[in-house]
């Protein structure tokens, strides 16, 4: 084969065939073990709908990562771990949302059980409404389920700090989101 850019021919094919996933790989991790992850998704507490769409969420991933050039020695434990972790980040946002609401349901003259999706879309829009260093803490907190120190590393602050941004949004969306309330009562 000729040389491409000074690389010789089966190298350059190589890192072709390398980058370009075989999608044999996803299409036979789902045929062999889809049902099997499925099931396992659904044992974790997840419905029907949830599960089909952490499994096709997964198998995306992985797809994207083979696409990227990333090399998976092991696709059904790559595959499997992402799924198990997929659920566990939903079970935390609801579990997450679902307490915020429910401070918040207590300090409401409404029915508490009404709401609860509005609710939820309220909480967030909020949180889109704070200042930058205390929304991207709140939201790698409660969404993405990080540790403040990773949380501070990640945004270049200390632990402490990122804890503070926390408290301080905290504070912010309780004052503003009892504030909301009391005016629409009126």
């Amino acid at each position: 084969m000729a040389d491409v850019d000074g690389v010789p021919g089966e190298v350059a094919l190589e890192d072709v065939r390398r980058r370009s996933p075989d999608p044999a790989i996803v299409i036979d991790l789902q045929a062999r073990h889809g049902q099997a992850m499925f099931g396992f998704v659904r044992g974790l507490g997840m419905s029907e709908d949830q599960a089909s769409d952490c499994v096709q969420e997964v198998l995306l991933r992985l797809w994207a990562e083979l696409r990227r050039g990333t090399w998976i020695d092991d696709p059904k434990g790559w595959a499997f771990r992402s799924v198990y972790r997929l659920a566990m980040d939903q079970h935390r946002l609801r579990r997450r949302v679902a307490g915020l609401v429910t401070l918040l349901a207590r300090r409401s003259s409404l029915d508490p059980g009404t709401g609860d999706a509005a609710d939820r879309i309220a909480v967030w829009s909020e949180v889109d409404r704070l200042p930058k260093r205390q929304r991207d803490v709140l939201y790698l907190r409660y969404r993405a389920d990080m540790p403040y120190d990773e949380i501070g590393r990640l945004l270049g602050m200390t632990t402490s700090t990122a804890r503070s941004h926390a408290t301080q949004g905290m504070a912010t969306l309780r004052r503003r989101l009892v504030l909301d309330e009391r005016e629409g009562a009126r």
